[in-house]
């Protein structure tokens, strides 16, 4: 099977991470990745799941998401992917011109980003809510 370059460090980004997290709690259950990233590098989505919801919010709130979304990102650009794929898109946009009312500057700049999506992205889930959600179906759920 062909593996593009794209791919490859992608591959070596994730092991490292988890190298990285392989003593930490809780613990990842399973990874994947996917996107069209040899037509653009910010096609790219980095799913870390862990095995339950409870694990997902501990993950969260303790800010060990966050950690692991830094150093897949710093890991992949690190090893060769390029580092405009992680750049937020809503920069291009005359964002002060765009009035969100009943909402903070910040989460204005959320709800454009999240619009305009066109950065590569780490994300998080668990084998719990694709059991709930899609039957275990791993393609239905992320599709």
């Amino acid at each position: 099977m062909f593996s593009s370059k794209r791919n490859r460090i992608i591959k070596k980004a994730i092991k490292k991470t988890l190298l990285e997290f392989a003593d930490r709690t809780p613990k990842i259950y399973e990874h994947l990745f996917y996107g069209a990233v040899d037509i653009g590098p910010q096609y790219l989505v980095v799913w870390y799941l862990f095995e339950t919801d409870a694990e997902l919010e501990s993950a969260k709130t303790s800010g060990y998401c966050d950690e692991l979304e830094k150093t897949t990102v710093q890991n992949l650009i690190s090893l060769g992917y390029p580092q405009e794929a992680f750049s937020s898109s809503y920069q291009e946009l005359p964002i002060d011109k765009i009035t969100i009312h009943g909402c903070t500057e910040e989460d204005k700049i959320k709800m454009i980003d999240a619009l305009t999506h066109r950065k590569a992205m780490v994300s998080f889930s668990t084998k719990e809510d694709i059991d709930k959600k899609a039957n275990g179906d791993y393609y239905l759920y992320f599709h």
